[in-house]
């Protein structure tokens, strides 16, 4: 018996999924910046199934057994990966284990795949449900999602509050991605399980001030702000050119400096001296002899999207 001919099923499309700076110093696990570096997904209809993941041009390569985007994807589309006839193109700017959320893009990029081949609405409240069950921590998940500045809580039943708040637009942002690699599993379990109050009552004053200077956008104090005892002292341990960047009196009292997630990248939120700024990183690196990145990014405003390839 001949094969049923393969014929065209679905017009071509492309998923957005920006990247997430989270924490921003003394929000530990609450704060995500969605910014203008994007996981892209492309899927075309296709008579078998193909798959291919490149990462700023380099062929990405994940053993299919780890591969999040594919886990998500097969437990999320009800059909039998025999019968897939399309073909699917990631090339993402958010490398992985670089602490800009690469896994929460990669799950949510994932859910927006299967709920488009099957033709359902794209409702952003869902796609954070189904996604905290991949993804357990909700800053990252929060800012890619709804895209923003977002601050997100867990309440007691397991259910995830989001609210999304104006990012100063005099602020900007410098983005330190070094040539290191750290899984956040094992950048948490640095972290104890008790603190004493007087490190939980600073960082409290702290993650305060920072908010109120963003609101007022008075950043007298701003590097002070993101002084984080919670998580980052731990980290810093994983990078050799950590405690320079964060200890440093090279930079000013209004702009901050803090570890993005688990790390190793670092943002800078500034207003003004972006060349002093990349001459004194460009000397901390240099001492440690780490190859790094540094980019100027924006804040994504929308969030994860569908876009058609076709017109």
């Amino acid at each position: 018996m001949q094969n049923r001919k393969w014929s065209k099923s679905f017009k071509s499309f492309q998923i957005l999924v920006p990247a997430s700076i989270s924490n921003l110093g003394c929000g530990f696990d609450s704060l995500g910046l969605a910014i203008s570096l994007y996981f892209k997904t492309s899927v075309h209809s296709a008579p078998e199934f193909g798959f291919s993941m490149n990462c700023n041009g380099k062929a990405l390569e994940i053993p299919e057994e780890e591969n999040i985007f594919l886990k998500v994807l097969r437990s999320c589309y009800p059909v039998s990966p025999d019968d897939w006839h399309f073909n699917i193109i990631i090339d993402t700017e958010v490398q992985p284990r670089r602490g800009l959320g690469s896994s929460a893009c990669a799950v949510i990029s994932a859910i927006l795949t299967a709920a488009k081949l099957m033709n359902l609405r794209h409702d952003p409240k869902q796609i954070l449900h189904t996604a905290m069950q991949w993804e357990s921590h909700p800053d990252n998940i929060c800012a890619s999602v709804f895209g923003g500045f977002t601050v997100a809580m867990q309440g007691e039943g397991g259910c995830i509050y989001s609210q999304k708040i104006q990012f100063p637009q005099a602020l900007r942002i410098l983005l330190l991605i070094p040539e290191w690699e750290i899984r956040t599993d094992e950048a948490r379990k640095l972290l104890p399980e008790l603190y004493p109050q007087q490190v939980v009552v600073a960082n409290l004053q702290r993650l305060a001030f920072f908010m109120a200077c963003l609101q007022d956008e008075n950043f007298a104090g701003f590097r002070e702000s993101v002084k984080d005892q919670i998580h980052q002292p731990y980290r810093a341990g994983l990078m050799p050119f950590a405690h320079d960047l964060l200890e440093s009196n090279r930079f000013t009292s209004d702009t901050a400096i803090v570890i993005s997630g688990s790390g190793p990248s670092f943002a800078v939120l500034y207003k003004v001296h972006e060349k002093s700024i990349r001459s004194d990183i460009q000397e901390i690196m240099s001492i440690h002899h780490v190859p790094y990145d540094l980019r100027n990014v924006v804040v994504d405003e929308e969030g994860a999207r569908i876009e058609s390839l076709e017109d």
